[in-house]
């Protein structure tokens, strides 16, 4: 009897291993998803990702810290440009609004 119990369970455990014994049930995630776009400072300072056995669940915490870091480099990309802009109309043509500067004593 426990013979054929061994086999049972050694036949199951093939069969699931080739993928014959069925799919395994897909479950909603945990946690919503990030809105793509902007992501402001109080969003970052509240976020708390779900837990998980050993921790925060990975891949929420990954796709998490990747948008931060996306809208971090766009923010920098856009001060490193403005500030481009304000140098260039200060060297070239005086003033930022692009009127030239006048002296003190004018």
């Amino acid at each position: 009897m426990l013979l054929v119990a061994a086999a049972g369970i050694v036949a199951g455990a093939v069969l699931a291993a080739r993928g014959r014994a069925g799919q395994m049930a897909m479950f909603p995630p945990d946690a919503a998803p990030w809105r793509a776009g902007e992501v402001t400072a109080p969003e970052v300072s509240l976020l708390r990702p779900p837990l998980s056995l050993w921790g925060y669940n990975a891949a929420v915490t990954d796709e998490a810290l990747r948008m931060i870091a996306r809208a971090m480099t766009a923010r920098d990309v856009e001060i490193a440009t403005l500030r481009r802009a304000l140098a260039e109309a200060q060297d070239g043509r005086g003033a930022p609004d692009g009127r030239p500067e006048r002296d003190a004593g004018e």
